[in-house]
């Protein structure tokens, strides 16, 4: 009763600055988990106080707190930067313009489920285990113990949110790892956000993106009829939520041509890539086609745009 109490300011004050940072990078403070002397001062001590108190007198209504900061001027921002914004707001404390950062590691891989249309609408129940290296946990499962082997979960539980992901904490999923996701070791308020080759490494190969792309390039053929412009483009729209200009569209032709000669003449390969993951491609289309806007799928989802919120 202490901790929620009207009176006691702090509760409120380091919650809704948690969510800020979720939405835009960073916290008003921020140093989120030092709200005392010797963390930062917030950029907006008013703003900071009018939230938290409209929080608790909202009877602590988190829904409706983030419908608020997302249908605000502030939010609605373009995220294009120019020189004097860099000069003077480099970090964009100052709320010069919208946020731009790249997602956390569950964000990336759930929009690559989503975009694609394999993310399971299921709610609640025990953690899944989707797809890992083999033997990941050999070297630090205990004799005996119910996490000793690694076993992957099949059908839905491969797609659901990542939230559901089990994590053994000497052994997290890599591939969230290297996005810079926490091992649940230590309480982590504010994660660090790198950008390295090995990022890249895990959307153009890890089976999960792979997959994606494969399903995403389905529902392009399936829906855009037989020329190669329309399944791009509607691709990039399921991904960027944007059409893409002449020249991205002349880029990603050009590529789709590459990818269709090479295939034409290597079905092996453009089988086996079309057989990754568990779904099986859909019947009745090409192999070599498939196969083809499956690499221009992967591309569109490795892009910057695709991968920033």
């Amino acid at each position: 009763r202490w901790v929620v109490d009207p009176a006691n300011p702090l509760t409120a004050r380091v919650t809704v600055n948690r969510f800020w940072q979720q939405v835009f990078g960073q916290g008003i403070v921020t140093t989120p988990e030092d709200f005392g002397v010797m963390g930062a001062a917030p950029s907006h001590p008013e703003l900071l106080d009018w939230m938290a108190v409209d929080f608790v007198e909202n009877n602590w209504n988190v829904k409706r707190f983030f419908k608020q900061i997302f249908m605000s001027a502030t939010y609605r921002q373009s995220a294009v930067t120019t020189p004097e914004k860099i000069e003077r707001d480099r970090s964009n404390a100052l709320l010069s313009r919208g946020p731009r950062f790249r997602m956390d590691a569950e964000m990336v891989r759930d929009s690559a489920l989503a975009a694609s249309g394999l993310l399971a609408a299921k709610m609640y129940g025990p953690s899944v285990r989707p797809y890992q290296p083999e033997n990941l946990w050999d070297i630090v499962g205990l004799p005996g113990g119910d996490t000793r082997n690694f076993v992957q979960d099949h059908g839905e539980n491969l797609y659901r949110r990542s939230l559901y992901t089990f994590i053994k904490r000497m052994a997290p999923p890599p591939n969230t790892e290297v996005f810079n996701a926490p091992s649940r070791e230590v309480c982590t308020v504010n994660r660090e956000r790198t950008n390295t080759p090995l990022q890249a490494l895990v959307v153009l190969n890890d089976p999960q993106f792979v997959e994606a792309a494969r399903r995403l390039a389905e529902t392009a053929l399936a829906s855009a009829g037989e020329n190669g412009d329309d399944w791009i483009q509607s691709a990039a729209l399921r991904v960027l939520g944007r059409e893409l200009n002449s020249q991205e569209i002349s880029l990603l032709r050009d590529d789709l041509t590459a990818f269709l000669e090479y295939y034409s003449v290597n079905p092996d390969d453009a089988h086996a890539l079309v057989h990754v993951g568990e779904s099986p491609p859909a019947e009745g289309l090409e192999t070599a086609r498939l196969a083809a806007l499956t690499m221009v799928c992967n591309q569109i989802m490795n892009l910057d745009e695709a991968l920033n919120k």
